[in-house]
């Protein structure tokens, strides 16, 4: 019995030591419900201004040079999957707890998307257009809720990995890359009610 008791002492004290040596995650449950909301929120958001277009309307451009809402999408599907690989790759190197205190704030990259001034989309996520309308909802929506599916079950501490950006000392932390996307699905959203909203917009 004595040993017995020595030996469940012995495993306490390992347990606690180990326990102390794990360091407080950085990412905690409120951002997780965070990010959660806004991914849910925006894809609900483009849900409802695309589902019910018409072939004519998802065709739609307010001019030559102008994207159509086909290709918006297509776009932002693209994006589900180049984040979703970005993060993934990340997740596999060491964590750099270290990079949270140089991490700029969420509402950073929420004001960047918001800027009204042009954006380049980089050559892998520009929209061929050959997906035929209500498609490019559905290429859209299964990177999401993909993606959705993910944020929702990781373990990983999603503000301890970080990303690499070119010219960009303080990096963004995986955390940060998700904020970026629905900050920049709103940005599209917006792009999309003003192509609605052209004079000329179908009925």
């Amino acid at each position: 019995m004595k040993q017995l008791t020595t030996l469940a002492l012995l495993w306490t004290l390992i347990a606690t030591a180990t326990n102390a040596q794990k360091p407080t995650p950085l990412w905690t449950e409120a951002d997780r419900q965070y990010l959660l909301a806004n991914l849910e929120r925006t894809k609900q958001e483009i849900i409802k201004e695309t589902q019910d277009l018409t072939p004519v309307q998802w065709a739609f451009k307010e001019a030559p040079d102008k994207w159509n809402i086909g290709q918006v999408l297509e776009h932002l599907g693209l994006y589900e999957r180049i984040f979703a690989q970005e993060a993934d790759i990340m997740l596999s190197s060491d964590p750099e707890p270290s990079l949270d205190s140089l991490a700029r704030p969420d509402s950073t990259y929420v004001a960047w998307m918001d800027d009204p001034s042009p954006h380049q989309a980089w050559w892998n996520a520009e929209p061929l257009g050959l997906m035929h309308g209500k498609d490019n909802l559905t290429f859209f929506q299964f990177g999401r809720d993909n993606l959705i599916q993910f944020v929702k079950e990781t373990t990983y501490d999603l503000k301890a990995h970080y990303t690499f950006r070119w010219g960009d000392e303080r990096r963004r932390s995986i955390h940060a890359l998700m904020v970026v996307h629905f900050a920049h699905t709103d940005r599209h959203l917006r792009q999309i009610r003003r192509i609605k909203g052209d004079v000329n917009w179908p009925k």
